[in-house]
C-alpha cells in the first residue's frame, strides 16, 4: 500500500491519488512526461528547440517591473564567441543574483524575430550534465516524486513484462524492471533514449491492439433490422432547394448501407467547414425515425446545438418529426416536459449538449447517435450515451479532416467517410499574412465593411497576458476601442460560464455587437453569416488546424470573407501555407508533418492510453513494426491459437470501459 511507504504521508497520499496513483505499481509505472537534458549545447541555439548553454554574463542586467512581484531582467550571455542577450521574468532575487563576470547555465529557447534567448530556467552553479524527469503532476514537485520513487525501487519489486519475450529479443528493448528505472532515472543520454524507444513501441502497440479489438468485437454483435426507407430518401433530396454534391451522396449512401448491417455503425463523416456534412445527419435520422427509432444529437456547446436544432425542425416538420432540445439554458419547467416525451417516445429527435448524458435522460427506443464535432467529447462521454442502449449505431462528424496516415493506422475502429467537394456557390475566403505595422491600414477596411452592416471577429491568444509582446482580450478591447469609433463590442474567453458565453454569442449574432474579440472558444459550430472578417492577433502562436477551423467562422453566407493573419513572424511556414492553400485537406496534411497528431486524437480520444511520446511523424518505422507485430498477435489470441495474460487484461480493460455509464 502507498500508506507504508516511506515518505507518503496523508497530505501527499491526498495528492497522488488526485493524479490517479493509488498503489506501489501506479507509482513506478507514473512515468516522467518529458525529459529536460542540461548540457552545453550551442549547436542547438538557432533551431527552434530548447536548449541549455553555459558562458559568462557580459553586461549588467537591465531591470524593470512587469506586474506584482515579478520583473523582467535583460542582459548578455558570452560563450563560444557568441554574444546573446538573455531575457528572464522573475522574482526580484533572481536580478540580485545575476552580476557581470560571472559563469551561469542558462535552459530556454532562442526566439529569431526578437533576437534573443527566453530563459526558463536559471542555474547559478556548474551543472556540466545532468538529466532532470518532469513528471507533469497536479500538485506534486518533480523532487518529491523523485523521492518516493527512489523509496519505492528499494523495496526491489519485481514486475511480469508487459510486451511479449519475442517482441522484447527481437528489437533489443530494455526489460522491464531495467525499463522501470532508467525511466525514472537515467545515468546518460542513452539510457534517456532506450527508455523512450520502448516506451513509443509500447504505446503504439498496445493501442494498436485495442483497436484491433474494438473493431472485432463490434463487428460480432447482432442488432435489430432498421428497415431504412429508400423511397423517403429519394423524396427528400429531390425536394431540397440545392443539389448534393458527389461526395455527400456517397457519404449518405455509406451510412445507410451500415444502418443495414447486422452490426451497430460506427462512421465517422469528416470534411472541411461548410462542407454540408449536417444535411446528411438530417437525413440519417430522418430515416432512422421512420424506422420507430429514437435519434439523440449531441453537440458540444449550447449555440452549436441551437442551430441544428433550428436545422432539424426546418427541414423534418414538414414530415412530421418531432424533435426537442435539452441544454443547461432550457428552463427545469420544460426540461421536465422534454424528459417525460422523451421517455414515452414523443420525441423523434433530441438535440442537446452534454444535458444529453444526463442519467435522467432516458430514450424509449434509441436507434442512432449523432456526435458533432467529435473530438470535442471524451472517449468515455460518448460511450456513456452509446452504452446505456443495445445496439445503437453511431455517427460522428469532425470538421477537422484527418490526415491520411493517422486515418489508416489509428481509427481502425472507425469507418471513415470523407466530404472533400464543397458546394456550389461556396466563396473562398482571401487570407493574407499582416505585420503589426500594418494595422492602420486594417482599422481602414474593417470601419468600411463594419459600415456596410457586416460583423468581424478578433481572436487573441491569451485571456491575460503573463508574456510580454502577446496580446489579451481585454488589452485588445482597448485598441479596438482607441481606433474605432462608435462601435459596439463584445468581449469572450473560456472562463466565463457557459450562460454567458451562450449570451455573448447571440447578442452578436443579434447585431448588439459589431465586433467580438474572443479567444478560440469561437473556433467550432459558430454560423454568423454577417460575420465577414477574421482578424487573429499573433496569429504565429496558434496551430495551422486551429487557424483554419477559425478562418471558417467567416464566409458562411453569400458575402465576400477575409482573414487577417496579423503576426510579425511573417515568414512563418503555417501562417504562409494558411494564406495559400483553402482545402482542409491539404492544410491537415501540413498541419500533420509540422506537427504530429495533435489534436486529432487529444488526451481523451485515444479509448485506451494516449501517446505521451509516440510520434506519427518522427518515429514513422516504430509505428510500423508495432502496428504489424500488434496485428498478428491480435489475430492469433482472437482465433484462440495463442493464450495470454497481457492480452486478457487489456480485453477486460476495454470492457470495463464499455461498462461506463
Amino acid at each position: 500500500m502507498l500508506k507504508m511507504l516511506n515518505g507518503v504521508g496523508d497530505k501527499t497520499l491526498y495528492q497522488l491519488n488526485n493524479n490517479g496513483i493509488y498503489t506501489i505499481e501506479d507509482l513506478l509505472f507514473s512515468f516522467p512526461k518529458n525529459y529536460l537534458v542540461y548540457k552545453h549545447s550551442p549547436e542547438k541555439l538557432f533551431e527552434g528547440n530548447d536548449c541549455y548553454l553555459e558562458g559568462i554574463v557580459d553586461s549588467n542586467v537591465s531591470m524593470f517591473k512587469y506586474k506584482k512581484n515579478t520583473f523582467a531582467f535583460s542582459f548578455y550571455l558570452k560563450f563560444d564567441n557568441l554574444r546573446i542577450k538573455m531575457d528572464i521574468f522573475s522574482n526580484i532575487y533572481v536580478g540580485i543574483k545575476i552580476k557581470k563576470g560571472q559563469f551561469i547555465g542558462v535552459y530556454g529557447k532562442y526566439h529569431n524575430t526578437k533576437k534573443q534567448f527566453n530563459i526558463k530556467k536559471l542555474f547559478i552553479e556548474n551543472v556540466g550534465f545532468k538529466i532532470e524527469t518532469d513528471y507533469k503532476l497536479k500538485d506534486i514537485l518533480n523532487s518529491k516524486m523523485s523521492k518516493l520513487i527512489d523509496n519505492a525501487l528499494k523495496l526491489k519489486l519485481v514486475f511480469s513484462e508487459t510486451l511479449p519475450d519475442e517482441i522484447i529479443k527481437k528489437y533489443k528493448l530494455l526489460e522491464i524492471n531495467d525499463y522501470i528505472y532508467k525511466s525514472h532515472f537515467p545515468n546518460s543520454i542513452n539510457d534517456m533514449n532506450e527508455a523512450i524507444r520502448r516506451r513509443k513501441y509500447e504505446e503504439f502497440y498496445w493501442y494498436s491492439i485495442s483497436l484491433s479489438y474494438i473493431r472485432n468485437k463490434r463487428i460480432v454483435i447482432e442488432k435489430n433490422n432498421r428497415n431504412i426507407n429508400l423511397d423517403l430518401k429519394n423524396d427528400f433530396i429531390n425536394n431540397l432547394s440545392f443539389d448534393l454534391t458527389v461526395d455527400q451522396i456517397k457519404a449518405i449512401d455509406d451510412v445507410i448501407c451500415d444502418l443495414n448491417k447486422p452490426f451497430p455503425m460506427n462512421r465517422l463523416i469528416e470534411g472541411d467547414v461548410g462542407c454540408g456534412k449536417t444535411i446528411v445527419g438530417i437525413i440519417s435520422a430522418l430515416l432512422m425515425t421512420k424506422s420507430n427509432y429514437q435519434v439523440a444529437c449531441l453537440a458540444p456547446t449550447e449555440v452549436l446545438a441551437i442551430q441544428e436544432y433550428n436545422e432539424f425542425k426546418k427541414y423534418l416538420d414538414k414530415y412530421n418529426v418531432k424533435v426537442g432540445l435539452l441544454t443547461s439554458g432550457v428552463k427545469k419547467k420544460d426540461a421536465e416536459q422534454i424528459l417525460r416525451e422523451v421517455e414515452s417516445n414523443a420525441i423523434d429527435i433530441l438535440v442537446g449538449t452534454h444535458s444529453i448524458l444526463n442519467d435522467r435522460v432516458k430514450f424509449n427506443n434509441l436507434g442512432l447517435a449523432i456526435i458533432d464535432e467529435q473530438h470535442r467529447f471524451g472517449v468515455n462521454q460518448r460511450l456513456s450515451l452509446v452504452n446505456k442502449y443495445d445496439n445503437v449505431d453511431s455517427l460522428f462528424f469532425s470538421a477537422t479532416p484527418i490526415p491520411r496516415t493517422l486515418g489508416l493506422t489509428f481509427l481502425k475502429d472507425l469507418d471513415v467517410s470523407s466530404i472533400k467537394t464543397l458546394p456550389k456557390g461556396k466563396k473562398e475566403i482571401v487570407t493574407k499574412v499582416l505585420p503589426f505595422s500594418k494595422l492602420n491600414s486594417l482599422f481602414k477596411s474593417i470601419s468600411n465593411h463594419l459600415a456596410m452592416g457586416e460583423k468581424a471577429y478578433v481572436v487573441v491568444p491569451l485571456i491575460e497576458n503573463d508574456e510580454n509582446n502577446y496580446m489579451d482580450v481585454y488589452e485588445c478591447e482597448k485598441l479596438f476601442k482607441s481606433r474605432l469609433d462608435n462601435i459596439k463590442i463584445g468581449v469572450l474567453h473560456g472562463k466565463m460560464k457557459s450562460l454567458e458565453k451562450d449570451k455573448i454569442l447571440n447578442d452578436f449574432r443579434d447585431g448588439n455587437y459589431d465586433i467580438l474579440i474572443s479567444t478560440t472558444v469561437i473556433e467550432v459550430g459558430v454560423n454568423i453569416t454577417d460575420a465577414t472578417m477574421m482578424i487573429i492577433m499573433n496569429a504565429e502562436r496558434f496551430g495551422l488546424a486551429t487557424l483554419h477551423q477559425l478562418r471558417g467562422r467567416v464566409g458562411r453566407g453569400t458575402l465576400d470573407s477575409y482573414c487577417m493573419l496579423i503576426s510579425d513572424d511573417i515568414d512563418n511556414p503555417r501562417l504562409k501555407a494558411l494564406s495559400e492553400i483553402s482545402d482542409g485537406f491539404q492544410i491537415s496534411e501540413i498541419d500533420f508533418k509540422l506537427r504530429g497528431p495533435g489534436d486529432y486524437l487529444g488526451s481523451d480520444q485515444s479509448g485506451y492510453q494516449n501517446l505521451e511520446y509516440a510520434s506519427f511523424t518522427e518515429d514513422l518505422k516504430i509505428l510500423k513494426c508495432a502496428k504489424s507485430d500488434s496485428e498478428i498477435m491480435i489475430s492469433k489470441y482472437l482465433d484462440g491459437t495463442i493464450k495470454s495474460e497481457l492480452f486478457d487484461k487489456i480485453v477486460n480493460e476495454r470492457n470495463e470501459l464499455d461498462k461506463i455509464n
